[in-house]
């Protein structure tokens, strides 16, 4: 297995030795632990990046002036091992912070830093250098299925069916009350049993399960700029996939094709004729597509480098779609804060 990287990279988050910003599919050096392993998730904050593996470890690149990488280092320009007691099931990041939801005891543990209640620790506790725990959560007899966050709050799904959440809630993308939530809150008014949450800069997509197509949106209480719940869709009835970027939501269908709605001023909603897609990856402002063909194609904003060469006059690829080309076959695509990642067959040396 080998993995490329490109876009944003002043603090080292692709994890290439420098912090040059790259337009280029680029061969990450891995560690020689993280070459045999299988990377089944990449997760961004603002500076720094999370690889999670098949056999549930971390490896984290970028900044870490305040812990959220979980090393004792102040920044990694290369992928290091997270420094986390036991197995990891889940991980997610906000920009300043980490989060690592525990395969062997179930709870969630974080680092970084969180003005908003993003670390759902405390008002007093906004800053953790090490993994440290959330106090009594998940509730007792439950166990957390699902891990979502974006620039300022994160939420969780539990085996019940309920969606938990902490963090900056002033838009409602934490249900009722809009505040900051500073610990774990049950958000309200959910009419079904969650299986998977995705979560954007102002708003939380929360879904059912496929075959019932029930989702719904929780946010944008302030405005919905972009048309996010003017332009719902009906019932999204056999997905596959979903994901979100700051501004729009994004649903891979069984059949190979993508709905989406939201923000589209820089190109981010798919273009017209889209192949059929096997795995998708939403960024910040930008996606991208493994197609079922083989083909890694992607569009939106691409203005350090992470949509590939070439760009438009404002950095976007808009209305069409850039390939990016990487040595052997992909397996995998991941996209961050201007970051875009691919995962191929081929064995790194």
């Amino acid at each position: 297995m080998s993995l490329y990287s490109l876009g944003s990279n002043g603090s080292g988050q692709l994890g290439l030795s420098h912090t040059t910003d790259i337009s280029i599919p680029t061969l990450v050096k891995l560690p020689p632990k993280l070459r045999h392993a299988n990377i089944i998730a990449a997760h961004a904050g603002g500076n720094h990046t999370l690889l999670q593996t098949s056999s549930a470890e971390i490896y984290a690149a970028g900044d870490n002036s305040n812990g959220k990488c979980a090393s004792q280092l102040s920044g990694s320009t290369d992928f290091r091992a997270c420094n986390l007691v036991g197995d990891t099931k889940l991980s997610a990041a906000t920009w300043e912070a980490s989060f690592f939801v525990s395969a062997d005891d179930g709870l969630v543990r974080v680092c970084g830093t969180g003005l908003k209640g993003e670390l759902g620790l405390s008002a007093e506790n906004t800053t953790t250098s090490s993994p440290t725990s959330i106090p009594n959560f998940p509730p007792q007899g439950t166990n957390i299925v699902d891990l979502a966050a974006c620039m300022g709050h994160v939420v969780v799904v539990l085996n019940n069916g309920e969606v938990w959440g902490w963090g900056n809630d002033q838009q409602g993308q934490l249900g009722d009350p809009a505040e900051v939530v500073w610990r774990p809150r049950k958000i309200q008014g959910l009419s079904f049993a969650a299986v998977r949450a995705v979560c954007a800069k102002d708003f939380t997509a929360v879904f059912g399960h496929p075959e019932q197509g029930t989702f719904a949106i929780f946010g944008l209480n302030k405005r919905d700029r972009f048309g996010v719940k003017v332009n719902l869709p009906g019932a999204i009835r056999g997905w596959k996939a979903v994901q979100a970027t700051w501004g729009g939501v994004y649903v891979l269908m069984d059949d190979g094709k993508l709905t989406a709605w939201g923000r589209d001023d820089h190109g981010q909603l798919p273009p017209a004729d889209l192949p059929k897609v096997e795995a998708i990856a939403a960024g910040s402002e930008h996606v991208l597509a493994l197609t079922t063909d083989g083909r890694v194609l992607t569009w939106g904003w691409g203005e350090h480098g992470n949509c590939g060469d070439p760009v438009d006059d404002r950095k976007d690829v808009k209305g069409r779609w850039n390939e990016l080309c990487a040595d052997g076959e992909p397996i995998a695509v991941g996209a961050g804060c201007a970051t875009s990642w691919i995962v191929t067959k081929k064995e790194q040396r």
